[in-house]
């Protein structure tokens, strides 16, 4: 399997957090990267896009399948979040 060092024009992102957004003919993956404010106590930290991915629902289907099986192979049940709504 080739690493991604073998494609150079390839571009390595990271992401701090995501937005997802499903439409009827897609779904849409946006990774953002947080800046740090300097500020101490409680505020809405900016934040900046990273890139963004859109793939097919019958796609995103698999993805999500993919994601729960490897939660569970570690142990973690992938229904849990630690993120309150």
């Amino acid at each position: 399997m080739p690493e991604l060092t073998d494609h150079p024009d390839l571009p390595d992102l990271f992401g701090d957090g995501f937005s997802l957004t499903a439409g009827p003919f897609g779904v849409t993956l946006t990774l953002l990267r947080s800046e740090p404010t300097g500020e101490a106590g409680a505020h809405q930290d900016p934040s900046s896009m990273v890139g963004r991915v859109r793939f097919s629902r019958e796609m995103a289907r698999v993805l999500a399948d993919q994601l729960s099986q490897i939660l569970v192979v570690s142990g973690q049940s992938p229904t849990s979040s630690t993120v309150k709504h």
